[in-house]
Formats: C-alpha cells, sequence, structure tokens
C-alpha cells in the first residue's frame, strides 16, 4: 500500500510540474505581454488559446506551488518505503533543493509589491527543475550520507545548503533570464518574449536572492569544512566537495562585494552568479556521481518489497 502511494504521489508531482511548465511557457511566450483575442467567432482555437494563456498567470504559481507539495509528500512517503532519512540520503537531499526552490519562489512571488517586482517568468526554469530533480530521485539509486558526525549536525549542515543552494537556483534563474532579456533588448526584439519582467526587477531578485542565501551558504561551508575534518579520509570526492564549495562561497562573496565597491550589476553580476551556481552544481555532482565507500549505506530501490527495504 506504502508503495503504491509512492509511485501515485510520483506520477501526480510529475504532471503537475509539467503541467506548470507549460502554463509558464504560455505566460512568457505570449507576444507582446497580452493575451491574443480572436476577432472572429469562427476562431474557437484562438479562443481556447487566448483563456488559456490569460489563466495562465494565476494558474501557474498555484500549480507549482501544488507540485511542491507533492514532491514532498512523494519523498516523505518513499522515506518510509526505503526506511532511510530524507536529510540522509543525497537523491532525497537534491529533491529538497528543489522543494525549497519551489517554496521560495512561491514566497518571493508572494511579496511582489506591483507589476514591475512580477517575477513569475522565473518559473519557466524553476517547473522543469523541480520536474528533473524529482525524476532523478524517483530513477536513480545512491548511496547515503554518512552520518558518523551525528544527526543533529548533520541535519543543520543539510538544511543550511539546502536552503541556500535553492536561493542560489532562484538567483540563476534570475540571471539567465536577464541575459536572455538584455539580449532581446539590444536585437529589438521584446515583442516576441513580452513577458520577461524588466531588467532592473531581474537585476534586484539576483541579489535579494544571493544576500538571503550567502549567509546560509557560509554556514554550510564552515559545517561541511569540520564534518571533512571529523571524518579524515581525504578521498577524492570529500576534496572536490571543499574545492567547489569555497570556489562557490568565494564567487558569490565577490558578486556582492563588488557590487557595492564597483557598482557590479546587471550582466557581470548576471554572469558572476551563473559561474557561482556552476560550482555549486559541481558540489551537488560530487554528492549524486559518488560511489559507496566503506562506512556508507546504500538504501533499496523504491521497487523493493516494504518489508526488505532500509539501509543494510
Amino acid at each position: 500500500m506504502q508503495l503504491a502511494l509512492t509511485y501515485l504521489l510520483m506520477s501526480l508531482g510529475a504532471l503537475s510540474y509539467a503541467g506548470a511548465s507549460a502554463l509558464f511557457f504560455l505566460q512568457v511566450a505570449r507576444k507582446d505581454g497580452r493575451a491574443p483575442r480572436a476577432s472572429r467567432p469562427d476562431e474557437g482555437e484562438a479562443n481556447r488559446a487566448g483563456h488559456l494563456r490569460e489563466a495562465a498567470p494565476a494558474l501557474a504559481p498555484r500549480l507549482l506551488a501544488v507540485s511542491s507539495l507533492l514532491h514532498f509528500a512523494y519523498i516523505t512517503s518513499a522515506s518510509f518505503v526505503t526506511h532511510t532519512c530524507p536529510v540522509g540520503s543525497v537523491h532525497f537531499v537534491l529533491s529538497l533543493v528543489a522543494i525549497t526552490t519551489g517554496f521560495g519562489f512561491t514566497l518571493a512571488r508572494a511579496r511582489a509589491t506591483g507589476p514591475r517586482e512580477n517575477i513569475d517568468a522565473l518559473g519557466l526554469l524553476v517547473g522543469p527543475l523541480g520536474l528533473a530533480f524529482l525524476l532523478g530521485t524517483f530513477f536513480l539509486d545512491k548511496p547515503a550520507v554518512s552520518s558518523s558526525v551525528g544527526t543533529v549536525f548533520l541535519a543543520l549542515h543539510v538544511l543550511a545548503n539546502v536552503i541556500g543552494v535553492a536561493l542560489f537556483f532562484l538567483a540563476g534563474a534570475a540571471a539567465v533570464l536577464y541575459l536572455v532579456q538584455e539580449r532581446r533588448l539590444k536585437q529589438k526584439k521584446l515583442a516576441r518574449i513580452g513577458g520577461l519582467p524588466p531588467l532592473d526587477t531581474l537585476d534586484r531578485a539576483i541579489h535579494r536572492f544571493l544576500v538571503i542565501g550567502f549567509p546560509l551558504l557560509t554556514v554550510g561551508i564552515l559545517s561541511g569544512t569540520f564534518w571533512a575534518y571529523q571524518l579524515e579520509s581525504g578521498s577524492t570526492d570529500e576534496i572536490m566537495r571543499i574545492v567547489f564549495g569555497y570556489a562557490t562561497w568565494l564567487l558569490i562573496a565577490l558578486v556582492l562585494l563588488l557590487r557595492v565597491v564597483a557598482g557590479w550589476r546587471g550582466k557581470r553580476s548576471a554572469y558572476g552568479t551563473l559561474l557561482g551556481l556552476t560550482f555549486a552544481m559541481g558540489v551537488i555532482g560530487v554528492y549524486a556521481l559518488r560511489t559507496t565507500t566503506p562506512g556508507e549505506t546504500k538504501h533499496t530501490r523504491l521497487t523493493a518489497p516494504a518489508n526488505g527495504g532500509g539501509s543494510r
């Protein structure tokens, strides 16, 4: 029964993410920022498309929030099937990043005070990210994180990194849209992509997400360094995680510092943010691709019987 519920939640979450992504695409792809209207009664197809685009701005963010809730329910259910704590399993942690990104986007959108603060277009990247991490959690069978340093410490380390990386994903999404919008502006093609926010809105969004995420990244870096010192493994993947982690911290710190002292905004800030996010993805990649080492456990696949699951 639990396994069937897990499959159902995963399927509903995947469909919900796909639907939200499609609605965000319709919202951003509209020609001039307004829903098209049919001029003749026989244009039924155009009318239907117009109604769907009119509904997209309200429906897409709500559907994305529902997707995040279903995703969270899925990993909770799956953790009972596999007898694995979500914060102690690498691929569950990746799902937590996507879920936190979705909730972070929803909260940031709710704080928007006017049309020029609208960041709905970020959903065009947040939705597919959630879908990819959901499917990755379901299909990949990865080793669990060692918890030899203590459950509370591990939970603090994971929580800080999950929220910090989620905020960097949102900053990276805003940076991508900034570069797309800036290029369109230069090529005078804004009429074809009127659903994107103004450049100043995207620039402020990048800065705010980085400012909130940077302290959390700092906590994650310091706790990760202490963790690596306690493990004293000296393995290649441990060294790579430390290198990528500190590179991320330094790049984001430089982006924030240069914004204040040298006026780095706009395009420079966007490129710096994307470079920092690349190193953060490197940390996640090392976690996801590493092989099981002595002292670590590997959880069973979700296809295993519930009474045979758990760490061995």
